[in-house]
């Protein structure tokens, strides 16, 4: 399957603010517009097993619009800028309707690749944040 691109983005941001943007909306053609058309493109949403390959992206985040309709915002970014390749890591903010309970943040790194189409999604990952009160508890750890 040949995907025609309908987007270019001339920055890592603005790619990043139409995810954002086709996210809180549940729009999954304005989704896939972000992600680049290639086969090595990886989204691991949190609580949920790895997609890699474009396919297998759309059907995620098909799936995760079908579930439930999200607010999502996004804070505590950390940018880090390369000629070809961004990364954002930042921590979101996920509020649904009706639920009594705030979801945990989460802790987001989005990957974007610059290419002859502009700049595009490569990797999506999130991960929930431990509690404040969890934090201080956990073991110190050195890589």
């Amino acid at each position: 399957m040949e995907v025609q691109r309908k987007t270019f983005f001339a920055s890592a941001q603005e790619a990043e603010t139409a995810f954002y943007d086709a996210r809180n909306r549940g729009d999954i053609e304005g989704m896939m517009a972000v992600w680049a058309d290639e086969d090595d493109i990886v989204c691991i949403l949190a609580g949920c097993q790895r997609a890699s390959g474009y396919e297998a992206v759309r059907e995620a985040w098909r799936r995760s619009f079908a579930a439930t309709h999200a607010d999502v915002r996004i804070g505590n970014a950390l940018v880090i800028q390369g000629a070809l390749q961004a990364i954002h890591s930042v921590q979101e903010t996920v509020t649904v309707a009706g639920e009594r309970q705030p979801r945990p943040l989460l802790a987001v790194t989005n990957v974007y690749a610059r290419g002859p189409l502009g700049w595009h999604m490569v990797l999506h990952h999130a991960s929930p944040l431990p509690a404040a009160h969890d934090v201080g508890d956990a073991p110190k750890i050195l890589h």
